[in-house]
């Protein structure tokens, strides 16, 4: 008899919108045949990390005609094409927290029409929670969700959402490798009033709320590093770095924007004393110019904004070398509905080792 999957829980973990549907058995790796390219010695070497912000779910919970004439979602024919990586992490999933049906139907659209040498999904969702800044069209205003695949569930210890992140903005996830990934829909700085979440009064505005995501981050990052651990950075984090990000301009104006663009460069990678960050695009693809924002009712390559961005310590990727590869999916098809393209990374998990992390909570992550 194939064995469930352990997970293991804590506080933190409960308050996340659980995954919704009753559980498949899932496989063990013993009894995934080894012919499956997605299950082969060497891919599960290979951790592979999609991010995408979809603008929204609900064209992934219609169906589409594949390519052997069966009908699929959307969502299963992305991770067929792009061979069943072991996490996906969406933002701006627009999904209100009381909205419990169309969670449950987004998982079910992860795993349409899966077979028995197919992985299962399942989905964890961080969704807003606060009662004065994300309420929004009924509620449905950002969201992230990751789709962790069946055989690397067993290498997660916790999925949590910290406490500062009210906005349903933020999934953390702690593997036993010491390796952390950190699946994160950014705030985006505006001159709308931000409200203080207990009181409900005007707490300056979104351009504060964000600098102050920034440093939250920051600190949740030197932690982990404190700790020894390796952390990764995906999503879309509302700011393009430099120059060669923006097209046909980058956004200097108002002035606000010049500033969460130099706290943001700061905090992330050249101030001594903080993460000091890789931007794994940059380091693999040096000046190429790919977009992941691109607006819809523009022509194709009108405009464009590199806004999403995988950043990862340099221990994992200087002294370790365990970033692969990576890249930009920069193109109308791969946009699909959404205005942002996915973008993606490799990481080469034997170049971490066999060492397990405790947690704080005082067990072995499973």
């Amino acid at each position: 008899m194939t064995p469930t999957l352990k997970r293991s829980l804590s506080s933190a973990e409960r308050s996340i919108s659980p995954p919704a549907l009753r559980r498949k058995v899932a496989q063990t790796t013993d009894s995934i045949p080894t012919a499956n390219t997605w299950s082969s010695t060497a891919g599960r070497r290979q951790l592979r990390i999609f991010s995408w912000n979809v603008n929204g779910v609900g064209p992934f919970l219609q169906r589409q005609l594949s390519f052997d004439s069966s009908s699929v979602s959307p969502l299963r024919a992305f991770l067929k094409r792009h061979q069943w990586p072991q996490l996906v992490c969406l933002q701006e999933v627009k999904i209100s927290s009381k909205d419990t049906a169309t969670q449950r139907q987004l998982e079910a659209a992860a795993n349409d029409q899966s077979s028995t040498d197919e992985p299962y999904y399942t989905i964890w969702f961080s969704l807003p929670r606060d009662q004065y800044n994300a309420t929004g069209f009924g509620g449905k205003v950002h969201g992230v969700a990751s789709l962790i695949r069946n055989d690397f569930t067993s290498m997660l210890g916790l999925t949590r959402r910290p406490d500062w992140d009210l906005e349903g903005r933020v999934l953390i996830h702690e593997c036993e490798i010491r390796l952390v990934i950190i699946n994160g829909y950014w705030v985006n700085g505006t001159e709308n009033p931000y409200r203080d979440p207990d009181t409900g009064k005007v707490s300056g505005t979104r351009h504060d709320h964000k600098l102050r995501f920034h440093q939250h981050m920051l600190e949740e990052v030197l932690r982990l590093q404190g700790e020894g651990r390796h952390v990764v950075l995906v999503g879309d984090m509302n700011i393009a770095r430099a120059r060669i990000d923006g097209h046909p301009n980058l956004r200097t104006s108002p002035v606000q924007h010049v500033k969460n663009r130099a706290d943001f460069n700061s905090k992330f990678f050249t101030d001594e004393k903080g993460m000091r960050g890789i931007d794994v695009f940059r380091d693999v693809h040096g000046d190429t110019r790919k977009y992941t924002y691109h607006p819809r009712g523009r022509k194709w390559g009108e405009s464009g904004d590199r806004v999403d961005l995988i950043i990862v310590d340099r221990a994992l990727n200087n002294d370790l070398g365990a970033v692969t590869g990576t890249d930009i999916c920069d193109s109308p098809q791969e946009r699909g509905h959404s205005d942002h393209v996915p973008l993606w990374i490799s990481i080469d998990l034997s170049k971490l080792g066999s060492q397990t992390h405790v947690c704080t909570l005082g067990r072995k992550c499973l």
